[in-house]
């Protein structure tokens, strides 16, 4: 079998250090590879207006791994100004390249393990009865949605007449904020789609199934965000009661859920949630 090449992307700050180590680990685990560098990052916004360059996108979509450190993003104002002056008469607008790099391969799952090792001094650790310190065992399986929600980059300061009056048809809208000079109103959209929506589901009880989990999560906020976040639980307890029935379905708000997880982390197998 032919070496596999990587397309290695350093990107910004920490990226250039991290993704040096994790090759050297590689190597040193016999994990042999070539390695082609993309170009991504700050540098290539300030002296391209493209912080994702398309050369970039042609070698990952050539050799189809890719490797990334990590990035700056800044605010948009800051984006701006850091433009080299002929390129800020273009009209350019600064957006993450990892969000892009996602959106343009469809990467709309991320499956991040959180698990505790004997003998690691980082495990979780907390108070027990009598002062005593108790360790867990930690074993939790976190799926995030990638693509869509409020990282779908759907957003307008001053909004446009069409999306103004589409926001006014809506009464909570209307009531709340109808008074305010549109110049004055900022919108980011929350999108959720069926299809992205079913498939992180389906992902993560199939991983629970496969790997023994006794339960799945949906970490979202339905008693408030009833259409979105409604709407990945009720589709939840349509696969589980027709596909998975042996696994327990859990709905657990986010913000009861970050108690839960930094109090008893271990009863908590398979965790989804949007982005």
């Amino acid at each position: 079998m032919s070496k596999r090449t990587i397309v290695s992307m350093p990107g910004d700050g920490i990226g250039k250090v991290v993704l040096d180590e994790a090759i050297r680990v590689l190597d040193a685990a016999g994990f042999e590879a070539d390695y082609v560098e993309g170009d991504i990052g700050w540098e290539f916004w300030r002296s391209e207006g493209n912080p994702l360059p398309q050369r970039t996108l042609d070698l990952i979509a050539e050799h189809k791994i890719g490797l990334f450190g990590a990035i700056t993003s800044k605010p948009k104002d800051e984006a701006f100004n850091a433009l080299s002056p002929e390129l800020q008469e273009k009209g350019l607008v600064y957006a993450s390249p990892i969000v892009g790099l996602r959106q343009h391969f469809g990467l709309d799952i991320c499956l991040r393990p959180c698990k505790t090792y004997k003998g690691n001094p980082l495990n979780f650790i907390r108070r027990g009865p009598n002062n005593s310190i108790q360790e867990p065992e930690v074993d939790v399986a976190i799926f995030r949605q990638n693509t869509e929600g409020l990282y779908g980059g759907v957003e307008w300061s001053n909004p446009p007449k069409q999306v103004y009056d589409a926001l006014m048809t809506h009464p909570k809208f209307k009531q709340n904020f109808g008074d305010a000079p549109v110049e004055e109103v900022s919108v980011s959209t929350r999108i959720f789609t069926k299809k992205c929506t079913e498939r992180i589901l389906r992902a993560a009880f199939e991983h629970a199934k496969k790997y023994g989990y006794k339960s799945v999560t949906v970490c979202e906020k339905p008693n408030v965000i009833r259409e979105t976040s409604g709407m990945m639980y009720k589709m939840a307890q349509e696969i589980q009661k027709a596909d998975f029935p042996e696994i327990e379905l859990w709905n657990t708000n986010i913000d009861a859920q970050m108690m839960w997880l930094t109090k008893n982390p271990e009863n908590y197998g398979v965790i989804v949630a949007g982005n």
